[in-house]
């Protein structure tokens, strides 16, 4: 992957993490209501930013997909927990070899404008996204032909195995536009999901209204007649907007969440940024000694990841050693407990990997993510020998300084999702996150087995995966900073797992009655 697409890939994250740090609460927004009565049905969704570009070919973050389900429907359902069931496609199947993928799309399905939505439809949609320019091309890239092979089946074609595609083909990529609205779908979204955008009653930047799609099969997924998006881009104002229920549903910061339960709503934590120290430079070329594991080792146990969770998450967030999602199959919680805060014994491991008055290292800081976790580090580290210089960054340099192997270590938010994007992202050799191009025999073979893999035989592998990552120390994750959603529970039925990582609109339904 060449050094432009891999930094573009990152400036992206850096935006969903962003989002995720204060306005990824829109994204629980999804039932966010305004003054609106409970009779008429209608629910308003707060959002922290405003779609600049409605086609989900271009592709999109978790912010962008808010506005998509509203009016497109993916090819497959990702689901709450990150597993993958049937959309548009109600059965779906790979060869033996994993390398082709049937997809069965049943007869008499169509878009708002009453186009069929038929495996030609499906056809000429994913050969326009792999056309496009984004993010949606990038993550079907691996695909060498789709063929129609009857009008309720098509067949997809991959390179090599992709265990990626599936979870892609559940969010943007697999979104699909009325090939009759192609021309026109940056500004005029044509879909076949729950509901459709009233022109009329909108007004862009301010407020996207949608009624129901007569044409949609499956009405009684989604409770509310209407639902309106309306970006705030100032997020003090969504907060205020929240806790005075001006919104059904929002979001508030940590400190917020007893307001907002003093003001009667609901409030529920999500699971959301993995954030810690990532020790990228395993090989040590900037500083030898994070070459030796037990020197990463020795990092992890000088960190007080409960400290840090009292500071700053206010008591919100959730101890982890893990890179991948708590909901996914690579979590294994029992890894949770490896590296308990114990300067002692972080001592003791660099005595053993020879630097027993410690070393210098240089890191990288910034004002955009945590800011707060810096000086604390830096004091917890100069604890057990390690002096830490910091050397200020630009918000708008962080990706390419970053990730360009200037340094060997640095605090960084992480937003998991998919198993095999964040293992590749993160451990693969040319992985975007894998900056000095760490190459592990073992991780890469772990990783060729799971590519081969059938879905529902990967999870032991991926858990074989994450258990030697941990274990090798590759990072310092703190801890997993939660999003709290808030709902009015007087009109608002929410439906919210502890482990769920995002929202989807059905989360959140009127109350019967």
């Amino acid at each position: 992957m060449n050094r432009s697409i891999r930094l573009a890939k990152v400036r992206r994250a850096i935006g969903a993490s962003l989002a995720s740090m204060g306005l990824i609460y829109a994204t629980a927004a999804c039932g966010a209501g305004s003054g609106s009565s409970a009779a008429d049905r209608t629910v308003v969704l707060a959002t922290p930013t405003d779609l600049t570009n409605w086609d989900p070919a271009v592709g999109g973050d978790d912010l962008a997909t808010l506005f998509f389900q509203t009016v497109f429907s993916p090819l497959l359902t990702v689901n709450v927990d990150l597993t993958v069931s049937p959309g548009i496609a109600s059965v779906y199947s790979y060869n033996g070899t994993q390398t082709s993928l049937t997809l069965t799309i049943p007869a008499g399905q169509r878009f708002s404008d009453e186009t069929p939505l038929d495996a030609d439809a499906v056809k000429r949609n994913l050969d326009r996204t792999m056309k496009t320019k984004g993010g949606s091309a990038t993550s079907l890239a691996n695909i060498t032909s789709v063929t129609v092979k009857s009008p309720t089946e098509v067949v997809i074609d991959l390179k090599a195995p992709d265990p990626g595609l599936l979870f892609a083909l559940g969010r943007a990529p697999g979104m699909m536009v009325s090939p009759r609205a192609f021309g026109n779908a940056k500004i005029t979204p044509v879909g076949s999901g729950p509901y459709v955008l009233d022109q009329h009653a909108s007004t862009r930047g301010s407020r996207y209204v949608f009624a129901r799609n007569p044409a949609y099969p499956h009405p009684e997924r989604y409770g509310f007649d209407k639902v309106e998006l309306r970006p705030m881009r100032d997020f003090n104002a969504m907060i205020a907007a929240t806790t005075s229920k001006q919104v059904d549903v929002g979001g508030v910061a940590a400190d917020g969440v007893e307001p907002a339960k003093a003001a009667g709503l609901t409030v529920k934590a999500m699971p959301s940024n993995v954030i810690g120290m990532w020790l990228v430079d395993r090989g040590g070329e900037l500083a030898k000694p994070l070459a030796d594991v037990r020197v990463r080792q020795a990092i992890n146990h000088a960190l007080d990841a409960d400290g840090f969770i009292k500071a700053i998450s206010k008591g919100g967030g959730t101890r982890t050693t893990q890179m991948f999602a708590v909901a996914s199959q690579s979590y294994d919680a029992s890894l949770d407990s490896r590296y308990p805060y114990d300067p002692a014994r972080a001592r003791q491991l660099l005595a053993e990997a020879g630097y027993p008055h410690g070393f210098e290292l240089k890191m990288p800081s910034e004002n955009a993510f945590e800011p707060a976790y810096y000086p604390i580090v830096q004091k917890q580290l100069a604890a057990v020998g390690i002096k830490v210089t910091y050397i200020p960054v630009a918000a708008n340099q962080i990706a390419d300084r970053y990730l360009g192997g200037e340094f060997p270590a640095f605090m960084w938010t992480y937003s998991p999702s998919d198993n095999w994007l964040d293992a590749t992202y993160l451990l693969s050799k040319n992985g975007i996150y894998n900056p000095f191009h760490t190459d592990d025999r073992k991780v890469t073979g772990l990783l060729a087995r799971i590519q081969k893999a059938p879905r529902a035989q990967q999870q032991p592998l991926f858990q074989q995966l994450n258990r030697y990552v941990v274990e090798q120390a590759w990072f310092a994750p703190l801890n997993i900073d939660p999003v709290y959603i808030t709902w009015k529970p007087d009109k608002v039925k929410g439906t919210i797992g502890d482990k769920q990582m995002f929202i989807d609109l059905r989360d959140f339904q009127p109350l019967a009655g």
